[in-house]
């Protein structure tokens, strides 16, 4: 038989798309907790928009309006919805359940293997949780649309670090289990530094200048404030080239840590045997 020319480049996009789509079809098992994630995300964004309603009035702080401030947790909550945090529990669970073995023999780099898993898993929140949640929380608050074009676009760019750095922070997390027997004490560490930096729950330009300086550098942002900020128009010009090609920075750098951890734990795994 002779090869297709071509065949061998496309071979690992078709594979990581077919673990991809077995992924988003494992999801459509759990069809009946779409009514929960979609009920929590509404319940989400119905009490933070009343604080902010009840902070801010008819008034502004900041510059910033209620209007905007609903627009921003609805974007806050929907990333959260989609962002890919939930490997470390997924990895540690299979770790200790021996499922990681199946894992190791599949024809993909591991790393890459739960890139497309989790990618799977957001893509079936996308359409079944985030779509039906923003219908719902635009006729009922009204959302703002981005501030421009370049905002708009800006903020598709922001969404993909997003999705990237909370991927690499949690395979960061996850790979830890190879040396650890729970990474649970890592988990709380980094979900208290993501609830303070992330500005989920805060938006960031609200904080101390010292603070927000320090903010401003870590990666945590990127998982929430900046893709809502950017929508909002608040980071632009020359801030937002900037903002973003820090944002692929801490991809890059978060990556290669990851990897370095990943080739440590074949070492370990292949010492002990495993």
């Amino acid at each position: 038989m002779v090869a297709r020319p071509g065949g061998d480049a496309v071979r690992p996009i078709r594979t990581f798309l077919a673990f991809l789509g077995t992924s988003f079809r494992k999801n459509l098992a759990y069809r009946s907790e779409v009514w929960l994630s979609i009920l929590f995300g509404l319940l989400a964004i119905v009490i933070q928009a009343a604080i902010w309603r009840a902070l801010l009035g008819d008034g502004a702080a900041e510059g910033i309006t209620v209007d905007d401030m609903v627009t921003y947790v609805i974007i806050t909550t929907v990333i959260s919805a989609v962002s890919l945090h939930r490997l470390v529990s997924d990895v540690d669970e299979r770790l200790r359940g021996g499922d990681i073995a199946v894992d190791l023999v599949k024809p993909m780099h591991y790393p890459t293997l739960q890139l497309a898993d989790q990618l799977g898993r957001s893509a079936f929140q996308l359409a079944f949780v985030v779509v039906p949640m923003v219908v719902i929380a635009a006729l009922t608050f009204g959302i703002e649309a981005p501030a421009s074009a370049t905002a708009g676009a800006a903020f598709v760019a922001s969404l993909a670090i997003a999705l990237l750095v909370s991927f690499t922070q949690g395979l960061l997390l996850a790979l830890l289990a190879f040396w650890f027997l729970t990474t649970f004490h890592f988990i709380w560490a980094n979900g208290a530094l993501l609830t303070l930096f992330g500005g989920a729950n805060l938006p960031l330009w609200f904080f101390p200048d010292a603070l927000e300086t320090v903010a401003r550098l870590l990666p945590y942002q990127f998982v929430a404030f900046v893709p809502a900020a950017i929508w909002l128009g608040e980071i632009a010009g020359s801030e937002l080239a900037w903002t973003l090609a820090l944002g692929v920075m801490w991809v890059a750098i978060q990556g290669a840590a990851g990897q370095a951890l990943w080739s440590a734990a074949v070492h370990r795994l292949t010492v002990q045997g495993g």
